[in-house]
């Protein structure tokens, strides 16, 4: 009986063990099917991009990101009845109005596509980055209005940093590899805006921004459902990263910090981009306290040396 016993409970040890085999073979697979199919996925043509954006997540494994990481200092999206969301309000109205004139004499932007604006300022720390998110943020909270937001700062770009989003894949990562512009767009916590983060910081950006790439990309924008597209790019007396930049959009506005850029700054500022043939669509003023006398007349003074010069 004992020996009976014993090689039933052998078979059955097989048995057992012929079976995790079969388990194990199966989900072998099943796994092997699944990397053929995703093979196959990425040999297929995405009709839009919010379809490659999704295909994108899940290829790249992207983590999610928490809305509460957005940085306070992005008015727009925390309290938009607060007294400077208001003011980007004003900028937002301003800057649609120039969307208009741009279309308006620009024979080469074709019905729907976006103008793309780019932003920079004569020195560091004017609140320039501060300034084009809470405008992007701002465009983005209208209706059926979508917004790219492009961090063409490849230097020292913080855009990823203000909204929460990863930094990796972005403009260098699709600039430098054979990837498609999707690979680098991330979604943010407003459903309505997206962005193309710096990626890799590039000891040499200037050969990217100016290449034949970077205008095929842009090209390639214009013809998605964009509203609105905005570029950051590094101060104009700093590098020529902006002015690269600003070659291919269709023209560029100079931030400005109120009471401590001099006006001889930003007219150097000015010309270099009039020796680039770029064209100036406006100045915003930054940090102004509208209810401190001086600031006051320096903000009037302001506009009318922007008008002579």
């Amino acid at each position: 009986m004992g020996k009976i016993s014993e090689a039933l409970k052998k078979l059955n040890e097989e048995k057992e063990k012929q079976k995790k085999e079969i388990v194990e073979k199966r989900m072998w697979e099943k796994k092997e099917e699944e990397k053929k199919e995703e093979r196959k996925t990425t040999q297929t043509f995405f009709s839009s991009w919010e379809q490659r954006l999704r295909f994108k997540e899940k290829f790249f494994l992207l983590p999610s990101q928490n809305s509460l990481g957005v940085d306070p200092r992005i008015v727009t999206y925390y309290d938009d009845y607060s007294p400077l969301s208001e003011q980007y309000r004003l900028l937002r109205t301003n800057v649609k109005s120039l969307v208009k004139k741009i279309k308006g004499n620009h024979k080469l932007i074709k019905g729907e596509e976006p103008a793309i604006i780019t932003f920079s300022s004569s020195l560091r720390g004017e609140g320039k980055t501060i300034t084009i998110v809470n405008l992007a943020m701002s465009l983005a909270s209208e209706e059926e209005t979508k917004v790219l937001l492009i961090d063409g700062d490849l230097r020292n770009g913080t855009i990823h940093k203000l909204l929460n989003v990863g930094e990796e894949p972005g403009l260098s990562t699709i600039l430098m590899e054979e990837y498609d512009w999707s690979v680098g767009l991330h979604p943010t916590s407003s459903k309505n805006l997206f962005v193309i983060p710096r990626g890799k910081i590039s000891a040499h950006p200037c050969e990217f921004l100016g290449s034949r790439k970077m205008r095929m990309i842009l090209e390639r924008l214009r013809r998605e459902k964009f509203n609105y597209i905005l570029m950051d790019t590094p101060p104009l007396l700093s590098f020529a990263d902006a002015q690269l930049i600003a070659q291919l959009s269709d023209g560029i506005i100079i931030v400005v910090e109120a009471s401590h850029t001099k006006a001889e700054v930003v007219k150097k500022a000015k010309e270099i981009c009039e020796q680039a043939h770029t064209k100036i669509l406006g100045f915003v003023l930054t940090k102004v306290d509208y209810y401190t006398r001086d600031n006051y007349y320096y903000y009037y003074n302001y506009q009318d040396y922007g008008r002579k010069i």
